[in-house]
């Protein structure tokens, strides 16, 4: 995309579409798939004896459909354990005790589901403790039927063990039942523990594989196995061997906050399915020796490959989202070129097709930028190394790497960082990689995983494995990590179906607790539970942040939202008047500054927002209620438009203005630095930007003659200046700070 410099010093995007296919996707030919066909294509990597092999799927469905029909069986843990309290996490330790248990949690994930299916889909229930029960079988998502499986799900209460392997097999069975050879088929096996009832002698992998071979040659068809896991008492292992073996993939929950985001993400994958069954193809001429790089290999395989060449097992590829496989060759000769057959197979509307594409490689050939190869390269390494976490037990099945000897990867995964930063700074997929290993808080969660032997010991061993299968598989499955948010980005029906189902969670009525909530004082209420506290993008030891809603080709409320501390230029994001471009966003670290929580929206006490109709202060909707808050708060600038009413975003449902809206005097948004423009880009220009893209400021500076706030200021600026920076509760919102 190209770039210039205005005269205040911000580079200015010129004003066309972004491609719908990123440059991640391999290929700089090729910008979206508008047909129904997937194509392949085989790139040279200069200099690295290796090439991309990018398979990119159809944009979206030929038809203007809901979603992918599917069928969908809940394999739903219902152990005593899963009676165990799901506070909502408040950045304290312990969190509000709502009385709601993971499987009141669960429940509602799963009612969530179904409000989101139609007549097309089909949905069965499988519960499993010591006994395995289907509590609803297989049919039609129609009114009736859904009536019936909300009360089936209603009645699911916890008890004794936990037999996980009957409730797979029963799972698996359901499906042989009456097949609709169009439909996704899909078993979501949740769990908050470790099985302890009739586990297979043989083990887990090697049963499941004969398991799934007899259903493939009795059926004609393989179900996707997805395994989510709850908690910190997890053989996250096992169930990682399972959603490989499975073709699906493992999805670590570690708090109630997350349950919502993970669901919402995993379904909306789901949901875009263009095929749930892919295999790739590879045959080189006799000099060459093909070897599929381990940080592009999905995990375990299903079967054994026979002959020459190379047969890699996909899963399920996605409408609108490529698939990037390195693939490593030896030269027994010095011929500059290589010769390649591939071939894809694949799955669509219970048909088998093929597409094949052969390629005279030349080594040194430049086929895609620079760009594009180095982050497929680091991409690939950096699951290499996640991979090394986990190797494989005789049985075939992933085991936890010993505490002890993570240290020498520590040390490798610094150094990935320290490459990876150096070529991020043009280029937002390396960044995003960046801020996934070692990016400041909330980011940088892998290398918080690796920090102490506690950290991986509690939850960085589950975490580890779930953004591994994220970046392995290049699917989206939170809002919290950076990488992952950019596969799916560019998909019309991912992003349709995510905004669906995360609306739908938040709104529907919350469910009724099942566990005793302690009482409170004489003369305090407790507040209304809302079910977005469990739809958060936060992980353990981060608070969540607000949503911005970004422009979308409908009406606002069903445009996608992401978490503001992930908004950067130049997204554009919906405004009164119409999308407006992001050109810059600010983030402070704060310490004890004063919030207003009007609903899910976490704002400065003077930053107007609108109520009904009017500007207002929060603080005057709350009845002067406030809350202390420590952490990173953010504040946001649009492009240049003389109408105020495009100075404003909306966050959480509610409009808030923006900094450089125009208004001097006479209004309630009125303020003599956060209304002028131009002085709002030189007080940004003064503050570093960070490598994530976010300006960074740690104070302010005030007026002697008015106490008004009148200048930024970053970390160099205060080192070298005397200004006596306070709190101040002006709407700038990331800039409410105290002297260091």
């Amino acid at each position: 995309m190209a770039t210039s410099s205005s005269d205040d010093g911000f580079e200015i995007i010129e004003d066309h579409q972004i491609p719908l296919r990123p440059a991640n996707a391999g290929t700089t030919a090729v910008t979206e798939n508008l047909t129904q066909e997937p194509i392949l294509t085989i790139h040279s990597i200069p200099n690295k004896d290796s090439m991309i092999v990018s398979i990119q799927p159809p944009l979206k469905p030929e038809n203007d459909v809901p979603h992918v029909p599917c069928d969908i069986v809940l394999v739903i843990d219902i152990s005593g354990s899963m009676n165990s309290s799901a506070p909502i996490p408040t950045g304290e330790r312990g969190g509000e005790d709502t009385g709601l248990s993971i499987l009141d949690l669960t429940k509602h994930a799963a009612r969530t589901i179904i409000e989101t299916l139609n007549e097309n889909d089909r949905l069965a229930v499988v519960t499993f403790c010591t006994e395995v029960k289907v509590a609803f079988e297989l049919d039609f998502m129609n009114k009736e039927n859904k009536s019936m499986v909300l009360r089936a799900i209603n009645k699911l209460y916890g008890t004794s063990s936990t037999n996980l392997w009957h409730g797979i097999k029963e799972g698996l069975k359901v499906l042989t039942a009456t097949p609709v050879r169009e439909n996704v088929q899909s078993l979501l096996v949740l769990t908050d523990g470790a099985p302890n009832h009739m586990c297979p002698a043989q083990g887990y992998v090697p049963k499941l594989r004969q398991t799934l071979l007899d259903h493939r040659n009795s059926t004609g068809s393989l179900p996707l196995i997805h395994t989510f896991g709850f908690g910190y008492y997890l053989r996250s292992p096992l169930l990682q061997s399972i959603a490989e073996i499975g073709g699906g993939i493992f999805a670590f929950i570690p708090d109630a906050g997350m349950i919502g985001t993970v669901f919402v993400h995993a379904v909306a994958n789901l949901f875009s399915t263009f095929t749930p069954q892919a295999k790739l193809i590879l045959q080189g001429d006799s000099s060459s020796e093909l070897r599929v790089d381990l940080g592009s290999k999905p995990g375990l395989e299903l079967e054994k490959s026979t002959g020459n060449g190379i047969s890699l097992r996909l899963g399920s590829l996605r409408y609108g989202q490529s698939r990037d496989i390195i693939i490593h060759y030896g030269k027994s000769s010095k011929s500059r070129t290589v010769n390649m057959q591939g071939k894809l197979v694949y799955t669509a509307g219970g048909e088998t097709r093929e597409i094949e594409v052969q390629k005279m490689a030349h080594i040194d050939e430049i086929s895609v930028s620079q760009a594009v190869c180095d982050y497929h390269l680091m991409r690939s390494r950096l699951c290499t190394l996640l991979r090394t976490f986990h190797p494989l037990e005789d049985t075939a099945e992933n085991f936890n790497f010993p505490t002890t000897d993570i240290e020498d990867i520590r040390t490798k995964l610094e150094s990935l960082a320290t490459e990876i930063k150096g070529l991020s700074q043009s280029d937002e997929y390396n960044l995003s990689l960046f801020e996934d290993i070692a990016g400041e808080s909330p980011h940088g969660q892998i290398s918080m995983a690796l920090s102490s032997t506690e950290f991986y010991g509690r939850w960085g061993q589950h975490y580890l494995l779930s953004i591994l299968n994220a970046h392995v598989n290049q699917l989206c499955n939170s809002f919290k990590d950076s990488g992952p948010l950019m596969y799916g980005k560019d998909s019309p029906l991912f992003n349709k179906c995510r905004t669906e189902l995360d609306e739908v969670f938040d709104n529907l009525p919350p469910p009724k607790p099942s566990r005793s909530v302690p009482t409170l004082p004489p003369g305090v209420s407790r507040p209304a539970m809302r079910m977005s506290h469990y739809n958060r993008s936060s992980g353990p030891c981060f608070t969540g942040s607000c949503r911005v809603r970004l422009a979308g080709s409908g009406s606002e409320r069903v445009s996608p939202t992401i978490p503001i501390e992930y908004l950067r230029p130049p997204v554009s994001v919906w405004t009164p008047q119409g999308p407006r471009k992001v050109r810059a966003v600010l983030q402070s670290i704060v310490k004890d500054v004063e919030i207003c929580e009007i609903d899910c929206l976490q704002i400065t006490p003077w930053h107007p927002m609108k109520f009904q109709g009017k500007w207002e202060y929060p603080i005057n909707m709350t009845n002067g209620d406030a809350q202390a808050f420590s952490g990173n708060i953010y504040s946001v600038l649009l492009e240049p438009d003389s109408n105020p009413d495009a100075h404003a975003i909306m966050v959480e449902d509610h409009i808030c203005v923006t900094l450089g809206h125009g208004i001097l005097q006479g209004d309630i948004r009125a303020h003599e630095l956060f209304g002028n423009y131009q002085l709002v880009i030189k007080q940004l220009e003064l503050l570093p930007k960070l490598p994530n893209g976010l300006l960074h400021c740690v104070g302010v500076e005030r007026s002697p003659e008015s106490g008004r706030i009148c200048g930024l200021i970053g970390y160099n600026h205060l080192l070298k200046a005397e200004p006596k920076c306070q709190v101040d509760g002006s709407y700038t919102g990331s800039i409410r700070v105290t002297s260091i």
